[in-house]
């Protein structure tokens, strides 16, 4: 059967409403959120704090279920998976990178790397060769016995990187990737990501980060809990698209609507 959606990830009239422990008052997170990400995209979601970007993340991570709406991964429903299989499915077709690298200091480097692929029951011989090329294009070769308390911070983020992309998933989740590192160490992650990129791997990326959203090919921005506006860098260099996400984030803060 021919399919005639090029979407890889399609969320629709999304809402998530949280009702507080105590006093028993609704908040609303998310309301009637719709995007898509089609294979091979580069996508920055940003807004302030409270805006619902984190919310959403967790629910396209299937950690959080939505009140109502879909998040469908290649057409299927992930908000309808069974708690029994979700870790299966997001081992499966997920990549998490996030701001302070949830590596396991007890593992060296390479068993960090390698746990996914060990939760998925894959033999060494695979394991080993399919590290063997990510090694050499994040620049991590020389580290991989060493434990992460004994590298930097850029180096632990390459290695959370490489165990993101080694189980060839379908999306990379990013959380505030740049957020614990320098200015330097943020340069190569970029470069990295764009790589990755590159070679057609999805990305969706949470950001504070004006410069880190500069890299994405689109940037969506939320503002109480709805879509409130996009940018697409077509042809822009990173200036111009660092400069179109600064005017936007500045109309978000003082409550100016968006005309195109």
């Amino acid at each position: 059967m021919e399919v005639m959606n090029m979407a890889l990830l399609e969320v629709k009239n999304l809402k998530k409403v949280y009702t507080t422990r105590f006093t028993q008052n609704q908040v609303q997170a998310l309301s009637n959120v719709n995007f898509s990400v089609n294979k091979g995209e580069y996508v920055a979601i940003m807004g302030e704090s409270g805006s619902g970007k984190t919310t959403l993340l967790n629910i396209l991570a299937a950690l959080d279920k939505p009140t109502s709406g879909q998040v469908l991964l290649h057409g299927k429903d992930i908000t309808h998976i069974s708690e029994k299989e979700i870790a299966n499915f997001r081992r499966e077709h997920l990549g998490f990178v996030f701001q302070d690298f949830n590596l396991l200091d007890n593992f060296n480097n390479r068993d960090n790397i390698f746990l996914p692929l060990v939760l998925s029951k894959k033999k060494y011989p695979e394991m080993k060769e399919r590290l063997t090329p990510i090694a050499k294009q994040l620049g991590i070769e020389d580290i991989l016995d060493k434990f992460p308390y004994e590298i930097s911070g850029g180096q632990k983020q390459r290695v959370a990187v490489a165990r993101a992309i080694i189980t060839n998933p379908d999306l990379i989740l990013a959380d505030e990737p740049t957020g614990a590192l320098d200015s330097k160490s943020t340069e190569e992650l970029l470069h990295l990501f764009g790589t990755i990129n590159a070679n057609q791997q999805t990305i969706v990326m949470v950001t504070h980060s004006t410069k880190a959203a500069s890299h994405a090919s689109r940037v969506l921005f939320i503002k109480d809990g709805k879509i409130f506006h996009e940018i697409y860098k077509g042809n822009k260099n990173l200036d111009q698209m660092y400069q179109c996400i600064s005017d936007t984030l500045t109309l978000l803060a003082t409550g100016g609507v968006h005309h195109e």
